[in-house]
């Protein structure tokens, strides 16, 4: 595989010269104009042109070539919290049960399937935290196995499967472990444009694609990831005969993938099973909370807040009366320097506490460093861009760092100390969260789509969302500022009211 160096400004980025090109981050932080920008600087390098960067000194292709049959030679991998936990984690009875129900499911479908007929679908829908990922790593690991069998009675034998894995970080979490699962091979990991594109020029059909956070899948066209059609999904429905997708629509969090079962905004699953042959299709919901492991006052109070956005009540059972310490540590802090310092302390003793802001704050694609700044006390810069770090954001020395939304998707942390910033203010008539959408910093995520058909009320959706991923990060702790003062009064006086 060829790939190129990239350099903008005093950075650079390692991008495939013919695989999908790792945008994710790239959206966020560029405006459309500069987006456009460097598409025609990685045309340029394609074709062996130089260069030159936004300061006038010109750069030139530095190609190198990688095979893919020689990058399990590479030096053995850093141990991941991270990917122990995904890989290595035993299933409760549920998850073990819905594991064969689904592979129960495939074989049916598989043996079944006939040329023309319409692909079979499994849902798996779940909250963040509710294991979605850890089955659906058992799930695939066991399917390339039997795939691998020549058991000629097992419908499963000799099949050409895929798992799609939209999140970048964890697109590196899973090729880390491929290289202990030998049934796992890294040519079935992709992005969705990467397959998409793959199987419609060989002009194959996968026998099983998985697809984890089928959230994330593209809802209209996107050139610059050289996505050209109106849905990754529909797309996918066309190119699979059974697939199995991992879904939360309220991870949803930028308006050119946008995914809500209740408006006619942006795309819905349920538009797509519904017109699945009731034979060929389930759908099954989890519910039990793996992740946070917080009494259920607690998981109430993140509910509202980051759902209907209700003031809740304080939860009581956080309410220590004496110096036992309460089973998950929840507090609201009134400064956010002080939160910071007490983080500090929990990242001693276990590791993996970070902060975590809504977008906010300002942050530019420009080789600068952009700070989180709260009150006095408080100025911690945002996390930088490293594609080529192996060990996920958390599990890395960026304590003095601040996360975003598109850090930490997907990951555990110890404690998370969340700022929710500028955009999440309070309605005192109403005694409720007012979102202010014009604070909002992610201009990527705002960019509005021709099939977003009322662009205010997912902008609000969008800041909801990220605000229940973040709230939802942390498996020992949670901590919370609040930028706006009267929403920060309203929640200090909370801990007083009965």
């Amino acid at each position: 595989m060829e790939f190129s160096i990239i350099c903008i400004a005093d950075l650079t980025y390692l991008t495939s010269s013919h695989c999908e090109i790792d945008t994710f981050f790239f959206q966020d932080h560029l405006d459309e104009q500069t987006l456009l920008r460097l598409k025609e600087q990685m045309l340029a390098i394609s074709k062996g042109r130089s260069i030159a960067n936004p300061r006038g000194t010109i750069m030139t292709q530095t190609v190198k070539t990688l095979k893919r049959g020689n990058r399990r030679s590479a030096p053995q991998t850093k141990e991941s919290i991270a990917m122990n936990k995904l890989s290595h984690v035993k299933l409760s009875e549920e998850q073990q049960q819905l594991r064969d129900k689904i592979l129960q499911f495939t074989r049916k479908n598989l043996s079944s399937f006939k040329q023309g007929d319409p692909p079979a679908m499994f849902v798996i829908e779940g909250d963040a935290g509710t294991g979605k990922s850890v089955i659906l790593n058992s799930l695939f690991n066991e399917i390339q196995k039997l795939a691998t069998t020549t058991n000629k009675n097992d419908t499963l034998s000799g099949t050409q499967n895929y798992l799609i894995v939209n999140h970048p970080e964890m697109l590196k979490l899973y090729l880390r472990i491929c290289n202990s699962f030998k049934y796992i091979k890294r040519t079935s990991l992709e992005r969705p444009t990467s397959l998409i594109n793959k199987l419609q020029k060989d002009g194959q059909m996968a026998d099983i694609i998985i697809i984890d956070e089928a959230h994330l899948l593209a809802t209209s066209k996107d050139a610059f990831k050289r996505f050209y059609g109106d849905n990754h999904l529909n797309e996918l429905l066309s190119l699979g005969k059974v697939l199995i997708i991992v879904y939360d629509a309220k991870q949803a969090l930028r308006m050119g993938s946008y995914w809500d079962e209740n408006t006619k905004n942006g795309a819905s699953l349920q538009y797509y099973y519904k017109d699945i042959p009731e034979s060929k299709k389930e759908w099954y919901t989890l519910r039990q909370q793996f992740r946070v492991a917080a009494p259920k006052d607690v998981l109430n109070w993140i509910d509202q807040i980051s759902t209907v956005g209700t003031i809740p009540p304080f939860p009581q059972s956080v309410k220590s009366k004496d110096k036992i310490e309460p089973p998950f540590d929840f507090k609201i802090w009134d400064d956010c320097g002080d939160m910071y310092e007490a983080l500090r302390e929990k990242n001693e003793k276990y590791g993996q506490c970070r902060m975590l802001s809504t977008y906010d704050f300002p942050y530019r694609l420009d080789g600068k460093d952009y700070y989180v700044t709260c009150g006095d006390n408080f100025r911690v810069r945002w996390d930088r861009y490293t594609p080529r770090e192996q060990l996920p954001w958390s599990e890395r020395e960026t304590f003095d760092e601040v996360g975003s939304v598109y850090t930490i998707q997907g990951f555990d942390l110890n404690y998370a100390g969340v700022i929710l910033g500028r955009s999440v203010g309070y309605d005192s008539q109403n005694d409720c969260i007012k979102l202010k959408p014009e604070l909002y910093d992610d201009r990527a995520g705002f960019t509005k789509k021709k099939n977003i058909t009322n662009a205010d009320d997912v902008k609000m959706k969008i800041i909801m969302n990220s605000v229940n991923v973040l709230l939802t990060r942390g498996v020992k702790g949670l901590y919370v500022y609040v930028y706006d003062p009267e929403l920060r009064e309203r929640l200090h006086n909370s801990k007083y009211q009965s």
